[in-house]
């Protein structure tokens, strides 16, 4: 955590329009509803059994400590974090995960209200698909077109206005590049030589 403190500036999230945005957030609840996926994602009480996977909830990566284990591991493909998460400086690590494995990340406004709802849980400020999404066909879907309305390419009825690649941008400062090791930067903080005596 040190060198995103040290150098907190280093790194920008993408500006996303707010259309943009608001089709990002009715995609996701239209797609995680329970009634087209025909079984609950609210959390329950009851334990279930060993080695008994749900079957959606298996490819989602739900909340900040969950979406942070799964980035290191390289088995995101689409992340977003809420804009209402505070203090900013807890997204950095995500950003500079998301950008070292060149995985699509994105801050959304309003995101946490929804997703609390679909999960029944007191509170969650980003999620992720897992890389596994591709084995369940709806959850594939979802991941397909958002990634197509974040690289701007994405399919619209005739006589409307398309989406063009400049629609999600950065912010300008130093982005690092997905290969580069966050540990081999400068963080800002020069540490002191001891001399001889």
């Amino acid at each position: 955590m040190k060198i995103y403190v040290a150098a907190p500036g280093q790194h920008n999230w993408p500006v996303i329009p707010d259309d943009v945005q608001d089709r990002l957030l009715t995609l996701i609840r239209e797609e995680l509803n329970e009634d087209k996926l025909n079984i609950s994602l609210k959390r329950t009480r009851k334990r279930a059994a060993k080695g008994v996977k749900h079957p959606v909830k298996q490819h989602l990566a739900i909340g900040l400590r969950c979406v942070m284990r799964y980035l290191k591991q390289n088995q995101c493909s689409v992340v977003f974090v809420c804009t209402s998460l505070a203090p900013i400086i807890l997204t950095k690590p995500i950003l500079l995960l998301s950008q070292m494995h060149s995985t699509a990340s994105a801050r959304l406004k309003n995101l946490s209200p929804l997703l609390t709802k679909t999960f029944a849980i007191p509170h969650c400020s980003a999620i992720g698909f897992k890389s596994s999404c591709q084995e369940h066909p709806q959850l594939k879907n979802l991941v397909d077109q958002v990634l197509q309305i974040l690289h701007g390419c994405e399919n619209q009825p005739e006589g409307s206005s398309s989406f063009s690649s400049s629609s999600v941008t950065f912010l300008p400062g130093k982005i690092i590049a997905p290969y580069q090791n966050p540990k081999r930067m400068p963080a800002g903080v020069q540490k002191k030589k001891k001399g001889k005596k």
